[in-house]
């Protein structure tokens, strides 16, 4: 016995450290109800966490049901009554009178456990949170109801930008549509900022001597390559947490960004080693039939990397967009439902 009540200890403290159990404690009025996929998210992460004692209880009571372990690991961890009556979606009253039932299913040594307050021959009225409580719902002081809000967060240009840098190295989480794009848009900006740039400096070559032509060029290459790798990493990051947030696994980032963006290297850089840019360059200067020649050889796997890259392109563009899970998910809480416990809607 000593052993199951370390075990379930070992649980609670599991649970605790979970966002499923920091919205419990947070759910102080059904003003703003659970989602199906907040009670579903609830749900799994109980049976997650609570899994060595739930097989044990079912073990020595095959009778009992889903909701009844849900009921108990609930319960025993004092979450308001209300808050259990939402994620078994019933009354409160409903929740004050299981436990009642539920001691008519449970053997004295389950009791015992889950239960060390409740006797079991006691007619008082038990819940999760004393072992007395009025049939009327406690009235909850109005302070706690007004700072305790369910809100969409906003999510602008500059702080979708400073979120992803942010999370320079972080997959774990989920991150919105708004974020997603607005961080590829800054990409882009970058991206286009930088050929304008290259453009200028390769204008003015002219006007400079073979020396500061080879300075300009080395520090373009450079600034280049550092710029991609810059912005690289937090786009796949970022991705990641985009495909969980639509409860995808973040392994079809690899499939979608990394592969093709390797790819796209690897195919410029042996497109520079085989001369394909500078003879493209001199295709005006060849004879008829050796440019025709070198079009059918080099053309094939230019074309065959454009389908390539745009059929993949446009199943990102579609994945990307898809909605977020409404809730928290397998990977975490909903981006733009939050609970707020301050009473300020989040900027």
């Amino acid at each position: 016995m000593e052993n199951l009540t370390t075990t379930l200890n070992e649980c609670i403290e599991r649970f605790s450290e979970t966002e499923e159990y920091r919205m419990l404690q947070g759910y102080r009025t059904r003003d703003n109800r659970f989602t199906f996929d907040e009670r579903l998210a609830i749900a799994k992460s109980v049976e997650r966490t609570f899994a060595p004692i739930f097989e044990l209880m079912r073990a020595d009571v095959p009778t009992l049901k889903d909701s009844d372990l849900l009921f108990c690991a609930l319960s025993i961890q004092h979450f308001e009554t209300i808050a259990i009556a939402e994620c078994l979606t019933v009354t409160p009253e409903a929740v004050r009178m299981r436990k009642f039932r539920i001691r008519e299913k449970l053997p004295s040594k389950w009791m015992d456990i889950l239960y060390p307050e409740m006797k079991r021959n006691s007619n008082a009225d038990v819940t999760s949170q004393t072992s007395a409580e009025p049939k009327a719902e406690i009235s909850l002081p109005s302070q706690i109801t007004k700072n305790v809000k369910v809100m969409k967060e906003k999510m602008s240009f500059g702080k979708a930008v400073s979120t992803c840098f942010s999370k320079y190295f972080t997959i774990n989480g989920r991150a919105r549509r708004s974020e997603y794009w607005y961080f590829y848009l800054f990409c882009l900006i970058v991206i286009i900022l930088f050929a304008m740039l290259k453009s200028i400096i390769e204008s003015i070559y002219p006007f400079m001597g073979e020396s500061m032509v080879c300075v300009f060029r080395i520090f373009l290459e450079t600034f280049y390559w550092v710029l991609n790798i810059a912005i690289l990493i937090p786009s796949f990051t970022v991705s990641v947490r985009r495909l969980h947030d639509i409860d995808a696994s973040g392994w079809l980032a690899v499939i979608l960004c990394l592969i093709p963006t390797i790819i796209a290297f690897a195919f410029d850089a042996a497109m520079k080693s085989s001369g394909f840019y500078t003879t493209m360059d001199n295709l005006g200067n060849m004879p008829p039939s050796e440019l025709a020649n070198t079009l059918k050889t080099m053309i094939k796997p230019l074309v065959a990397f454009l389908f390539f890259e745009i059929g993949v392109l446009i199943a990102s563009v579609i994945v990307f967009c898809l909605r977020g899970t409404e809730g928290p998910n397998t990977y975490g809480p909903d981006p733009i439902r939050v609970i707020s416990t301050d009473g300020e809607e989040s900027k």
